[in-house]
């Protein structure tokens, strides 16, 4: 028989630590052979649950093994989407990129005649010399 920690089991269901935690508890209560518990070297016990009971009562619709999910089909269709739509963030942001450059070299370019046209007459180093 598989056995699974608290954590896996929230991240098979999406349910949250302390209602894994509430759970565990009930099934010490009923003495239940589906929650076993470690002793750790520190005292405190480890909570484990039986993989077959986390399939049968909590993923009714889905089946797991060992940290893999079964639904991963709807999983890669979501990642084929996040990756069409960064595809098309980066042409995007190339576009932006080279919309920038050519406002960069326009504004340069002003900038240059401005300082042509604004050019001051250069003075001699003597008062009479213009």
């Amino acid at each position: 028989m598989e056995w699974i920690t608290i954590k896996e089991v929230c991240n098979l269901t999406g349910k949250s630590e302390s209602t894994i935690r509430n759970l565990a508890r009930q099934l010490k209560k009923t003495n239940s052979k589906d929650i076993k518990f470690q002793q750790l070297k520190t005292g405190h016990n480890k909570i484990l649950f039986s993989l077959k009971y986390i399939n049968s009562q909590l993923l009714s619709n889905k089946t797991v093994e060992r940290g893999v999910n079964k639904n991963s089909d709807s999983v890669e269709k979501f990642i084929q989407v996040l990756e069409k739509q960064l595809i098309e963030k980066d042409k995007q942001i190339e576009l932006l990129h080279q919309n920038l450059q050519a406002q960069n070299l326009l504004l340069h370019n002003l900038q240059e005649s401005i300082k042509l046209i604004e050019q001051p007459k250069k003075k001699g180093w003597f008062r009479w010399r213009k």
